[in-house]
């Protein structure tokens, strides 16, 4: 594909997430570039917020001190690995779940539509930080309105790659995921935390 085809792939998914899905669907992307470009967007998206973070003035208060605990601020590394495997646990889980409720994609197909919405995302979330340093009170809103349409396109992109033909139980696929999602990762972080404290 050429960069003008991307650009209109991109807009497609931003005004029809669903006609977008069923585009990224047909590109038959090989499953290895797809866990590569997954990991590629899930390491630089944490580490441009932990930048973010860093060059950020923090107040010398108790939320201050809040955020120089977060593993953004203090560990960025630590904090790229989490965010990555974050989200290989989301593919796993939203193909597992969407099997119990009936659907029919593969896990190639999650992988598809989980990889090109976090990069869709990521490209929004770098022009609401533009936005935000020209135009500070709209970032808010901006943030929002991304909100929203993220889970207008995650429930529509599910629908697709699951065949579901039903957006109630795309929805029901996504709640549960993000459930499973949250344990999961809970337990990863407690298996590194165990490590680190082990080895010091």
């Amino acid at each position: 594909m050429m960069v003008a085809d991307w650009k209109a792939l991109f807009v497609l998914t931003l005004k029809a997430p669903r006609d977008g899905a069923q585009q990224v669907l047909s590109l038959n992307v090989p499953a290895q570039a797809l866990w590569m470009a997954l990991s590629l967007v899930s390491i630089v998206t944490s580490m441009i917020f932990a930048g973010l973070l860093q060059l950020a003035p923090m107040p010398q208060d108790e939320m201050g001190d809040l955020v120089r605990t977060m593993p953004a601020y203090d560990a960025p590394l630590i904090f790229a690995l989490l965010q990555w495997a974050r989200a290989v646990v989301t593919v796993f889980v939203l193909f597992w779940v969407g099997r119990v409720f009936g659907g029919t994609g593969q896990l190639g197909d999650v992988l598809a539509i989980v990889t090109w919405l976090q990069a869709v995302t990521f490209a929004l979330m770098l022009g609401i930080v533009v936005l935000g340093a020209l135009v500070p009170f709209v970032s808010s809103l901006l943030i929002l309105v991304m909100v929203v349409w993220w889970v207008w396109a995650v429930v529509s992109s599910l629908d697709v790659a699951h065949g579901f033909e039903s957006m109630v139980k795309a929805a029901a696929v996504l709640i549960v995921s993000v459930v499973g999602v949250t344990i999961g990762l809970s337990i990863f972080i407690g298996v590194v935390a165990s490590v680190f404290v082990g080895t010091t």
